[in-house]
């Protein structure tokens, strides 16, 4: 598609997304500013978040935000600025932040920041890596989460493992996934100690914890076949083979959906899962004398106990090129930040807060009573986050697939991650490529 039929397409969309989409007056008959803030959260999170903008309304009698719950908000974001008419404020991913940044569907947030006596120092280190890109800063972080390592403590007593002393490396997670393993009288699986497929959603992070990534961003080139990699797919795959594919897909559909009481971790048919902090709502709701642990994940050799390695995630607040208030935008923006909004919000979505300083109340009475471990790791210098790319949901998309493939036995791990290698780096250099004809200079893919 050319660049003139796709602008033409998402202007189209951004027609017919203003007659459709979220929408209404900018205009209070008392003469405030009004903001149109979009979010992506529903239910007990979209309430934590409207229960923010109702204590900033409250707050002062100059500016009204208006809080909208839009789906597939990434696309529908994109086409109302391609259309002229976006929000003051939207709620993103993580992941959304380089693209925007780099097509300059966002505005930088260093002086408007500033000025609303906003600091990154203020933030954790982990969470930082977010927020920043290309020397400059474009987002703030609302919510944070770190992945880690849960385990059911009454299955870890009956398979006469200690309950608390976690696996610290890989050998021992591995040893104890063979203790917890349990089958019925006719040797079909009743409970494993670890499935790399439950719940799935991260299937590129376990070359992190052999010492590896998938990504270097200063060279712009992807390492998904480096030997770090290569061991962390070969074992994912002994455990798929120790199992047995065809009775592991018979056990897994057994499992129920994430959010239910079927859950495998609350049924106790998963000992041992990698889960970020919002589980423990889960647990609350469903199961709440479950007596589960936390820690950091394992790692092939044991580091440092005060430097865990683990995957910072967080939601993200941007303000949109073509904002009609940008400076009211960022007022709102920056209350949202103060330590007590940020604990209210992190408490309530079971999440750490991604601010550097935080009081003890909020970890001694946080409804995760691991909450002090994911926070370890947005504070750790071993953290990670998602590689930063404009083509990252190509990049997993195709890392997806080929997990499968290879945890199906399908296909050896360093031919699958080769042939990654390849297609992934394909997708970073048409993007670098793009960007190098748009500008006129080197991009960044």
């Amino acid at each position: 598609m050319t660049r003139r039929a796709a602008l033409g397409t998402m202007l189209a969309g951004a027609a017919g997304f203003a007659a459709l989409g979220p929408r209404g007056e900018r205009f209070d008959p008392r003469g405030r500013i009004v903001l149109e803030y979009w979010e992506k959260w529903t239910r007990h999170e979209g309430d934590a978040m409207e229960r923010i903008v109702d204590a900033f309304n409250a707050s002062q009698d100059r500016i009204v935000v208006r809080y909208n719950v839009v789906s597939d908000i990434g696309q529908k974001s994109l086409v109302s600025i391609a259309g002229g008419n976006p929000p003051d404020v939207i709620g993103l991913y993580a992941f959304n932040v380089v693209p925007y940044a780099e097509t300059g569907a966002i505005l930088p947030l260093d002086e408007l920041a500033a000025r609303a006596g906003m600091s990154l120092d203020q933030y954790t280190p982990g969470v930082r890596r977010v927020m920043r890109h290309q020397g400059k800063w474009w987002a703030t972080v609302n919510t944070a989460g770190s992945i880690a390592l849960y385990w059911n403590r009454a299955a870890f007593r009956g398979a006469k493992i200690d309950p608390d002393r976690p696996p610290r490396t890989i050998a021992e997670l591995d040893e104890m996934h063979r203790r917890l393993v349990r089958t019925d009288a006719s040797g079909a699986l009743d409970r494993v100690g670890f499935l790399h497929r439950e719940p799935g959603w991260w299937s590129w992070l376990w070359a992190y914890h052999f010492g590896g990534r998938i990504y270097d961003e200063a060279l712009g080139r992807a390492t998904v076949d480096s030997s770090e990699d290569i061991r962390a797919m070969e074992w994912m795959q002994n455990l798929s083979r120790g199992l047995g594919v065809d009775r592991t897909a018979r056990f897994a559909e057994s499992f129920g959906n994430y959010f239910t009481p079927e859950n495998p971790f609350l049924t106790g048919k998963v000992a041992m899962i990698v889960q970020g902090p919002w589980i423990a709502n889960l647990i609350n709701a469903f199961k709440p004398d479950l007596d589960y642990g936390v820690a950091p994940f394992p790692t092939e050799t044991a580091g440092p106990i005060d430097s865990p390695v683990g995957l910072i995630d967080t939601d993200v607040l941007v303000i949109p090129r073509g904002a009609r208030h940008p400076g009211a935008a960022m007022e709102f923006i920056a209350f949202t930040q103060r330590q007590d909004m940020t604990e209210q919000l992190a408490t309530a979505h079971c999440k750490p807060s991604p601010l550097a300083k935080v009081s003890e109340a909020f970890l001694a009475n946080h409804p995760n009573r691991g909450i002090r471990v994911h926070y370890d790791i947005l504070r750790s210098d071993r953290s990670f986050v998602a590689p930063r790319t404009r083509v990252w949901q190509q990049f997993k998309d195709e890392f997806d697939t080929q997990v499968q493939r290879m945890w199906r036995l399908e296909v050896a791990a360093p031919v699958a991650l080769a042939r990654l290698q390849t297609r992934v780096q394909s997708f970073i250099d048409r993007a670098a490529e793009r960007q190098r004809r748009r500008y006129g200079q080197r991009g960044t893919a």
